[in-house]
């Protein structure tokens, strides 16, 4: 496989950005005019040939693989540099300084791995015809998810949250910062036995891509944006070991909003469907 040219590109952004007198980065947010610039550069001075059509997804394949370390260059590693995904007005992404116990620029926190609770669920349910169409897509995964009932089996069985009720909202939400692949609305009940009623957000993900924090995290705060509940409550799916692994996320309160700097996980599940279903 060639090697990537965008390393290049982002090295030569980050040069761009550099204060040649404080060492110091002028600013940290790279904008599409950034990654533009960048590229016509590199085209100009190293024979790169990527496109500057659509600069707001430059970053798309470089953080989303679990190879992503492998496309970042060499010198912002050592320099212990790293970035997170930026979305709106203009913005590609972020350069950040690796946190006290970080080793590599991506790391995947979050993720299917072994030793994970593993549970059975049918999938006899599921008509033929839409087995047959299976893919290897966000969408179907959250198609697949939806008619199993799999974030419903998940907090009845799994969640500490002591769920009484579950309603799916809607697939593919399209919001200012960010997109909801799947949300669902719950009422609760507290250890006092009041009830209460959350959001839960979806983030989708195909086999071999990484759970992206940042991504995850921006859900929670459109979903607070656009709706006056109390009660936000991420999770993650991806594609895994024939099944569906999900992550499930600490809950967040609106009046921790302003504090809200990480994900912490709650609980997680292999969800191997009985028999195979195509593109899981």
């Amino acid at each position: 496989m060639p090697r990537s040219q965008k390393p290049d590109v982002i090295e030569r952004i980050y040069d761009d950005l550099l204060d040649s007198t404080t060492g110091k980065l002028k600013r940290t947010v790279v904008t599409s005019d950034d990654v533009v610039k960048g590229i016509d550069w590199c085209k100009e001075n190293k024979g790169c040939k990527l496109s500057t059509k659509n600069p707001a997804n430059f970053m798309k394949d470089v953080i989303r693989g679990k190879g992503a370390a492998g496309m970042w260059p060499r010198r912002l590693q050592d320099l212990r540099i790293g970035a997170r995904q930026v979305t709106g007005d203009g913005n590609v992404f972020e350069f950040v300084p690796y946190a006290a116990d970080q080793s590599e620029p991506f790391p995947s926190r979050f993720g299917f791995h072994e030793g994970v609770m593993r549970l059975r669920l049918q999938s006899v349910s599921m008509p033929v015809a839409t087995k047959a169409l299976g893919r290897d897509d966000e969408t179907y995964l959250i198609q697949v998810a939806v008619k199993l009932a799999i974030v419903e089996t998940h907090f009845a069985l799994v969640s500490s949250i002591d769920v009484v009720e579950i309603n799916h909202l809607q697939i593919g939400i399209k919001l200012r910062l960010c997109e909801v692949d799947s949300l669902y609305a719950a009422t609760y009940q507290d250890s006092g036995g009041h009830m209460h009623q959350m959001v839960i957000t979806v983030e989708a993900k195909k086999r071999n891509q990484r759970i992206l924090e940042e991504q995850v995290m921006q859900q929670v705060r459109a979903a607070f944006r656009e709706m006056p509940v109390p009660l936000v409550v991420p999770i993650a799916m991806t594609v895994a070991d024939k099944g569906i692994y999900l992550a499930e996320f600490e809950a967040v309160r609106r009046g921790e909003l302003q504090s809200f700097r990480a994900l912490e996980l709650a609980s997680e599940a292999l969800y191997e469907l009985i028999p195979a279903v195509p593109g899981i």
